[in-house]
């Protein structure tokens, strides 16, 4: 009688395979999650201030945005604007984190006021960078509107800055 099955080189040849095969496909993976952390924490901003613009509207005060760029990055929408961001404070309405955006840095930081009409005094931009160099640019502009581009073009789906 003939048994069925596998023999252990069978098996080894066949995990050998699965082992090239993932190999292949993690840099391509790392590379769409860096891609995708840098979307979100851009929008998350861009969000940010949208609803910053909106607060400030509802309030009928200004509302003050701060980037801190640097290793110890972050932002905060604040009713002040001496406001620190990087930690809970009384005055912040909204902030984020390094923690809250892995992989993510802000090489560019701005400190915005928001009238309460939701135009700002001067316009301004932040550039957030991922661990694989991609940089995405949040431009604010004076009226109010939020933009995000990529710099060099690098992220798809957003125009070249």
């Amino acid at each position: 009688m003939q048994q069925r099955g596998l023999t252990l080189l069978e098996l080894v040849i066949a995990i050998a395979l699965v082992a090239v095969l993932a190999s292949l496909a993690i840099p391509s993976m790392g590379a769409r999650l860096d891609r995708q952390r840098a979307v979100a924490a851009a929008e998350t901003l861009a969000a940010d201030f949208n609803e910053a613009r909106f607060e400030a509207a509802r309030q009928g005060r200004p509302v003050h945005l701060l980037v801190q760029p640097g290793s110890a990055w972050c932002w905060s929408v604040a009713a002040h604007p001496g406001c620190p961001c990087g930690q809970a404070q009384a005055c912040e309405l909204r902030a984020a984190t390094p923690l809250q955006q892995a992989g993510i840095a802000s090489v560019e930081g701005a400190s915005l006021r928001i009238s309460p009409q939701g135009t700002l005094d001067q316009a301004g931009a932040v550039t957030l960078q991922s661990r694989r160099g991609l940089r995405l640019r949040v431009e604010l502009q004076q009226l109010g509107r939020a933009r995000i581009c990529s710099e060099g073009g690098s992220v798809p789906g957003y125009t070249a800055c």
